[in-house]
């Protein structure tokens, strides 16, 4: 029992002094980001934080609505909801104002519209399919520089449902490892009840083109139907 104790203590300590943390400045982000695919529902599966105040300790049925912030064409508006462990009421948070800037390396500047501090938090879109999933990664550190290393960072694992396929969650596990030198067992898994946050009024419905593509095969042959 000892000598297991003892590997596991080596073996932390090898990843730990073999791994450097990647400053922002130097990360590689989704390319060819485009903001209307990214749009729409988001349920969190995972997420990180080093941070003293962990958001993730408290909070189940985490969700985020990203959506274009009408007064603005350069910032999307993130509307979230969630549930305290042990109640059943959700409440909301946000919104968050994002600035686009122009690619997957947003700007978080605020996560109440009616504070008056701005953040100025970087906030990147490291890795997504639009359909499935999405990997975002913060620094929560004041005042922080991108070519700096981020003390509090934070981390997010999207999903189009409140549930992510182990084929994309293992890939994106071993990425937050190799990459950014988050343990996958650092991961905060972020349970989701059989009731969303968000009801059917609020939801925002988000097809992707197979769907349309298949809605629109099926008008076309019932109409071929009808007036054959």
């Amino acid at each position: 029992m000892y000598k297991i104790w003892m590997i596991e203590v080596f073996l932390l300590i090898h990843y730990s002094t073999t791994c450097t943390i990647p400053r922002f400045a130097n990360l590689s982000i989704q390319s060819n980001f485009s903001i209307h695919h990214f749009l729409g529902i988001w349920y969190e599966i995972e997420g990180f934080s080093n941070a003293i105040e962990n958001e993730f300790d408290e909070v189940h049925d985490f969700t985020q609505s990203f959506e274009l912030d009408q007064n603005s064409s350069e910032s999307i508006l993130a509307r979230g909801r969630a549930r305290f462990i042990h109640e059943e009421r959700c409440f909301s948070f946000g919104p968050w104002l994002l600035n686009i800037n122009s690619s997957a390396k947003m700007i978080l500047e605020k996560k109440d519209l009616n504070n008056t501090t701005t953040l100025n938090w970087p906030y990147y879109i490291l890795k997504t399919d639009y359909e499935h999933y999405a990997l975002i990664y913060s620094c929560m550190s004041v005042n922080y520089l991108v070519e700096h290393q981020c003390a509090d960072r934070i981390l997010w694992i999207f999903s189009r449902t409140t549930i992510l396929s182990d084929e994309y969650l293992k890939e994106l596990e071993e990425y937050v490892e190799k990459t950014l030198c988050i343990n996958s067992t650092s991961l905060e898994k972020i349970s989701h009840g059989i009731k969303s946050c968000y009801t059917n009024s609020a939801f925002r419905f988000r097809f992707s083109s197979i769907e349309i593509h298949f809605c629109l095969i099926v008008f076309i042959l019932y109409l071929f139907l009808i007036y054959k």
